[in-house]
């Protein structure tokens, strides 16, 4: 089932719901979904220069570091 036809089929059943409460919960749930999706589109300035340096730092001391693979057999063999 596409997400269109999920929506048309959330939609018709909708019209049929008369309790408020549970209209008002949905009313909330949908208010929060679209705050939540405008606030992820942007990812601050600071962080992506966080994330940026981290990579520089790594690449530049490649010999310091461990494969997760290597982590997880010492790990489970133990």
């Amino acid at each position: 089932m596409n997400i269109e036809t999920k929506k048309s089929e959330i939609i018709e059943r909708f019209r049929h719901v008369e309790d408020e409460a549970l209209i008002d919960t949905i009313r909330n749930l949908l208010d929060y979904a679209s705050k939540k999706e405008t606030n992820n589109q942007e990812i601050p300035e600071e962080n992506i220069n966080i994330v940026r340096e981290r990579m520089t730092k790594y690449a530049n001391n490649l010999k310091n570091y461990v494969e997760w693979d290597d982590i997880d057999n010492k790990l489970n063999t133990h």
